[in-house]
């Protein structure tokens, strides 16, 4: 393990609390070797988010498909003043919790190294909920090295980032436009890693009753109608961003909104298939050969 993680690492909590939820994050961060500074949470002011003031509510409504809670915009721009935070420092690296995160493995540290050491922007996700990542590229089943991923994992609870890919989501948007867990402007630009095929170095408690996003609003589709009405949305949602992306009045690319609003959504759907819902394991599943012909012909790979 290298000597010298703290000048290389800023390490930070996102906390709104006076305490951190986690039960084993500090004892754990320092076992490590690693001293870590409280980003302070963010909860907007009521009259400023429904104003729109710090996020742009009929563009997150079109990327998320329904109205962002006040408790998404405040974890976005949190996590936003982590990266800048972790910009304005002289470190390499920044790895970056929210409060309720628990280590459940020692990091290996010249893993994460060699892989963020790059002018390329790079995230790796120490961790993932639910239980799965998909891969980028077929898998090795015996490797032990980390492995790049088709689309960023959710939950964006404990992760480590370089510069490069800091600075492109700090500048990326003066507005909150989309969740905290890895918006539309990262994707195809950042590249990101899990760190291991089935065993992630973090967990979370992600109980809505103990999270401060708390339940997020998704409408149960529970005929043939809505679901009809849903997806007429989504075409025009889609139609309606590329517009505003071709007219250059969003920072996303068509690529982007297509990846966003449709393969990460058919990615995320396979990955649930995939996975019992009573498991408590963590997997990396490899990308199926359909979606690869779908991405291909998309040009998104």
């Amino acid at each position: 393990m290298p000597s010298d993680l703290t000048s290389q690492f800023l390490v930070q909590i996102i906390s709104t609390k006076d305490n951190i939820r986690s039960k084993n994050l500090n004892s754990k961060l320092a076992e490590m070797g690693l001293g870590f500074a409280i980003s302070p949470g963010v909860v907007p002011n009521e009259m400023d988010f429904q104003a729109g003031l710090m996020h742009s509510a009929s563009i997150s409504k079109l990327l998320c498909q329904r109205n962002m809670s006040l408790g998404e915009v405040g974890c976005a721009i949190a996590h936003k003043n982590a990266m800048t935070n972790f910009l304005n420092s002289d470190h390499k690296f920044g790895i970056i919790f929210e409060d309720d995160a628990e280590i459940i493995e020692d990091f290996d540290f010249d893993v994460v190294i060699k892989l963020l050491d790059s002018n390329v922007p790079k995230t790796i996700a120490l961790g993932w909920i639910p239980g799965f990542a998909i891969a980028k590229d077929p898998m090795d089943p015996l490797s032990e090295e980390p492995i790049e991923l088709i689309t960023s994992p959710t939950c964006a609870f404990a992760y480590a980032i370089n510069r490069s890919a800091a600075r492109l989501m700090v500048d990326s948007q003066e507005k909150i436009i989309d969740v905290a867990d890895w918006p539309i402007y990262t994707l195809n630009k950042v590249k990101f890693y899990s760190i291991h095929p089935n065993s992630p170095w973090v967990t979370a408690n992600h109980d809505p009753k103990f999270s401060i996003i708390g339940v997020r609003s998704t409408p149960i589709r529970s005929n043939t109608r809505s679901v009809l009405v849903s997806r007429i949305r989504l075409v025009r949602s889609v139609f309606t961003l590329l517009l505003l992306s071709i007219t250059n009045q969003i920072n996303a690319s068509p690529k982007q909104i297509i990846h966003r609003l449709l393969v990460r959504d058919l990615l995320y759907r396979y990955g649930t298939s995939q996975v019992s819902v009573d498991t408590t394991g963590n997997n990396v599943i490899p990308l199926p050969s359909k979606f690869r012909r779908l991405l291909d012909l998309l040009k998104l790979t």
